[in-house]
């Protein structure tokens, strides 16, 4: 490590420091005061567009594992909120201070839970957040490895059907207007380069929630006792 800094979202914040993750991860981990002696706590990023779903199926999800729920949205400052209620896009200097505090959360709740039984399925952290771009998801993932495994959820739906979402709710500050703009943006994660579960929109919350947890089992990333 130089200590040279230079600009870029690595950290979140208009600099980074060149240090690897597994640096990161041995650094902080004294400072949590974590006695790393267990597996890495599942961390459930759902990612998409407005109109998605993502609250409702984070909603059903927490009702089938009785665990730690964040909706990245309510970590918005009100510049940004202020901004996208007028049909405006963030841009990603508006994003990057957000997603290091989503980030600095999902550590803080996994620490939490860490030292809860493995099979507990409520060892477990569920978060909402559009995570659109692939250097997005980087800055989330970069909740200490020993800690925390981030895993994100792709709801995924056509551009009919996420406006007529839109279009049909009250009271939230995003306009329909800004889902081709999140659309643009949008880099759809690859299963291959990332781990992620790709989840159809079309299901009923309660159920896709099912499925999502379903998959997590069979993949791993849950213990069974969540079925």
């Amino acid at each position: 490590m130089d200590g040279k800094r230079d600009r870029g979202p690595k950290d979140g914040f208009p600099f980074h420091i060149n240090i690897s993750h597994s640096d990161f991860s041995l650094f902080l981990l004294p400072l949590l005061n974590i006695n790393m002696s267990k597996t890495p706590v599942p961390i459930f990023v759902l990612m998409g567009t407005a109109g998605c779903g993502k609250t409702s199926v984070a909603t059903e999800m927490q009702k089938i594992l009785n665990c730690h729920y964040l909706e990245g949205d309510s970590l918005h400052p009100q510049s940004n909120v202020d901004k996208m209620a007028a049909g405006h896009p963030l841009d990603d200097d508006d994003r990057w201070p957000w997603l290091g505090l989503i980030r600095d959360h999902l550590t803080q709740q996994a620490k939490e839970v860490y030292d809860l039984d493995v099979s507990s399925p409520n060892r477990v952290v569920v978060v909402t957040c559009s995570s659109l771009k692939k250097v997005y998801r980087d800055i989330l993932r970069q909740v200490p490895a020993e800690l925390g495994t981030v895993i994100f959820v792709y709801l995924k739906g056509t551009h009919e059907l996420l406006l007529q979402r839109i279009q049909g709710r009250v009271g939230h500050f995003m306009p329909p207007s800004m889902l081709q703009s999140q659309l643009d943006t949008l880099e759809e994660p690859d299963e291959t380069q990332e781990k992620v579960i790709i989840a159809s929109i079309i299901p009923l919350p309660d159920v896709e929630a099912k499925i999502i947890v379903e998959e997590a089992v069979k993949r791993g990333y849950l213990p069974s006792t969540c079925l």
